[in-house]
């Protein structure tokens, strides 16, 4: 990983801890590039609550090769519209969409959010509530799911409970998945 001349110097970089992938209880595989604790962290917020696209393409430059060869389509897990509203980014889209010009896979909306659910930041499984997503569209066969971050699962059990699909990419896996 060479990103010597991006947003994140060579000690940070060093510092960065490999997730690899974990399968949830509902049977999604999920294939992280990072653990979710300081640089990592760090960049995910600045994507998630700032918007700044320079975190996103350090993140998806590490998550690329997590991208499963069989894939045939990314469809973005998305933000709850008033999340996107208030914070002016989509972070999932985002990473689905430099994805794309690394893999050269198509991003595929396929999934429309609730209006509005829970913030799941700093809540325990118990203290989630599984997101009720609808699609939007076809959804295309061989499409992993692209979210920011993986903490319960419970995000993206909801979206694979409607979508059909069985495997996802994130940026970071928070907690005790992060060692998996």
């Amino acid at each position: 990983m060479n990103w010597c001349h991006g947003p994140v110097c060579r000690f940070c970089i060093a510092r960065l801890e490999q997730a690899g992938s974990v399968i949830l209880p509902g049977g999604v595989e999920v294939f992280s590039a990072f653990a979710h604790n300081g640089v990592a962290r760090q960049l995910i917020h600045r994507l998630k609550y700032d918007g700044i696209a320079a975190a996103g393409v350090v993140l998806a430059d590490a998550l690329a090769p997590c991208v499963p060869d069989w894939a045939r389509a990314l469809v973005p897990v998305p933000r709850s519209v008033v999340r996107r509203i208030r914070y002016g980014a989509d972070p999932a889209l985002t990473l689905a969409r430099l994805l794309a010009q690394r893999t050269g896979l198509p991003v595929a909306g396929a999934l429309r959010p609730p209006i509005w659910w829970p913030a799941h930041a700093g809540s325990g499984r118990d203290g989630r509530s599984t997101p009720r997503f609808t699609t939007s569209g076809p959804v295309p066969i061989g499409a992993v799911l692209v979210d920011d971050v993986l903490t319960t699962g419970a995000t993206i059990d909801g979206a694979a409970r409607v979508s059909g699909i069985l495997a996802a990419v994130t940026a970071t896996r928070a907690g005790r998945e992060a060692a998996g």
